[in-house]
């Protein structure tokens, strides 16, 4: 008898069902989605456990006639398509008619729903599968579907599902985006019975931005707005050398469609990249408007990846775009071998060894006042802003100076966190900040405690400010802001661990490469490095200095 056999439609269904539905997330998505193409002006979502016993989503857009209901819940049934040809016209968020039968697969179903402004509605239980009960109920216009013990029958896939944080922070940050490119959409999102965030309709997109991320990102972001036949490329974008820690405020949509799409992010963040120092990257919130013939969204099955017939086209695109609402093409931040002094101290990025022609102005890598000896050390200068060139034990040490200063906090940091008495300074003016609904979950109790013991003094004000009252001595006060919301949006992303938080709040204040130091910053910095228990690797695990020996540079030069 032969092997290959052909599976009974439970399995198949079943494994059909999780390539669609792979986490809590899943839900969210799916349903938010047909909530957005049912005209919905008001979202909410609630869940329990992370979404692993409960998503629910409400909304007021166009409810289930009484007729579509159990047809809705059945294989390959959709409102979006009939002909195949559809597909280059499609303009919805979903199409596939799988959503609602794959989650019926894998959960439990409570669905009301009207699509009648008389207060007439439908009450359907579906369990197992299949449709348990259908009633008439009160009910507004609109749909609340309530999605309960996910994979319980599959103890295998639920047992990979992560913890209630875990899950719920990829949820949270789906809805962030939903929301940043439907504007004109109230959204909603609860968790535990605890409102995590409540964003009301905004009249326009730089109002929601505001609402999701604050005033003080919002001021740093440029209007985009530019078009090429018919294409169009709206939002806004951070300007030339500013950018942010990470690639965690890039969104994007496609004819209003959230989208992971590697051409558009590239073209982003090539363009950028001359203009910015390694750890930062490019901030924007775009919407590129295109035909949808030209896009293909049928190759992911939760819709989260497109394909455009002409990538090329659409890079070139990308870059005018940018190079338009910056103000013109861009230039690298270079200034010219006449620069004056004045102008170089004022943080150009001249490379070091740098000159024109005839060698003028080439700055001294061994200026005289340099070379004094200090605690065995002898720093011969810096090179192209971002290293310290070092003699020590006849040896030639190139040393990152952003890695060592980051050890070097990182180090202070640990030792007044073990301590539980970090030297502390007030601060002279009121550091406010105003959280992201995600930064505000992260700040739970237990950071709280971690910043305490860490020399923070952190205090929840009304709404979501929070105000640093004091801060790590050693710490630079211009960067608190920066390095605490830095330090809470990565912790969202990891375990959260105190080790975590420290590292980012050290990388965060760190002197950044392309900072030109005056020769005592730069003794004051490898002395403080080579006084720590670890002058090697950086608290993320970036080497900090390379060595070269007398053997080894003679070697090179053909000398031995």
């Amino acid at each position: 008898m032969g092997n290959v056999k052909i599976l009974s439609e439970n399995v198949y269904r079943k494994i059909a069902a999780g390539e669609v539905i792979e986490r809590p997330l899943s839900v969210v998505k799916e349903l938010v989605e047909n909530a957005i193409d049912a005209g919905a002006t008001e979202i909410a979502v609630e869940l329990r456990a992370g979404g692993k016993e409960l998503v629910r989503v409400e909304d007021d857009g166009r409810g289930f006639d009484a007729d579509d209901i159990e047809v809705a819940f059945q294989r390959h049934s959709t409102s979006k398509l009939v002909e195949l040809e559809d597909l280059d016209r499609l303009l919805t968020l979903g199409f596939r008619g799988e959503a609602l039968p794959s989650i019926l697969e894998v959960a439990d179903i409570d669905l009301e729903t009207a699509d009648n402004d008389e207060g007439r509605g439908w009450h359907c239980v579906f369990r197992d599968g299949s449709l348990l009960k259908k009633g008439q109920v009160p009910r507004r216009r609109g749909s609340a579907i309530a999605v309960q013990r996910l994979f319980a029958n599959f103890p295998v896939r639920r047992k990979f599902m992560k913890s209630d944080q875990g899950e719920l922070r990829p949820a949270s940050a789906y809805l962030e985006t939903a929301a940043l490119a439907r504007p004109a959409i109230a959204f909603t999102l609860r968790h535990n019975g605890r409102t995590v965030f409540h964003y009301p309709a905004a009249a326009n997109l730089a109002e929601r931005i505001y609402q999701v991320f604050g005033k003080e990102f919002l001021d740093g972001l440029l209007p985009l707005d530019f078009s090429d036949g018919a294409y169009r490329l709206t939002g806004f974008i951070s300007a030339a050398q500013a950018g942010v820690n990470g690639r965690n405020r890039q969104f994007f949509t496609v004819n209003g469609r959230p989208v992971r799409e590697k051409t558009l992010q590239a073209a982003f963040n090539n363009t950028f990249q001359p203009f910015l120092e390694k750890s930062r990257s490019p901030a924007g919130v775009i919407d590129l408007i295109a035909p949808p013939g030209q896009i293909d969204v049928n190759i992911h099955p939760m819709k989260l990846e497109i394909r455009f017939l002409d990538s090329q086209r659409l890079y070139q695109f990308m870059q005018r775009a940018i190079h338009a609402a910056l103000g013109g093409p861009l230039r690298p931040p270079l200034l010219a071998a006449s620069a004056t002094t004045a102008g170089m101290e004022q943080g150009s990025v001249i490379p070091a060894m740098a000159a024109d022609q005839d060698g003028a102005g080439m700055p001294d890598l061994f200026p005289a006042r340099q070379t004094a000896v200090e605690d065995g050390f002898r720093v011969l200068g810096q090179y192209r802003d971002s290293y310290i060139v070092v003699e020590r034990s006849g040896e030639l040490l190139v040393i990152d100076q952003h890695n060592a200063r980051e050890r070097v906090l990182f180090e202070r940091l640990q030792a007044g966190y073990g301590s539980g008495a970090a030297p502390a300074a007030q601060a002279l003016f009121p550091l406010l900040l105003e959280l992201t609904p995600s930064e505000q979950a992260a700040l739970d109790d237990a950071k709280m405690e971690i910043f305490r013991r860490a020399g923070f003094d952190l205090r929840r004000l009304s709404g979501s400010a929070v105000e640093v009252k004091a801060f790590p001595q050693f710490l630079s006060e211009g960067r608190i802001r920066e390095s605490v919301r830095a330090a809470l949006r990565e912790s969202l992303a990891g375990d959260g661990a105190d080790e975590s938080l420290l590292a980012s709040l050290a990388c965060h204040d760190a002197v950044k490469v392309n900072q030109r130091l005056l020769p005592d910053e730069m003794r004051s910095l490898v002395r403080d490095l080579f006084a720590c228990a670890n002058p090697y690797f950086c608290p993320h695990r970036r080497p900090i200095i390379v060595t070269l020996s007398l053997e080894e540079i003679e070697k090179r030069l053909k000398r031995r």
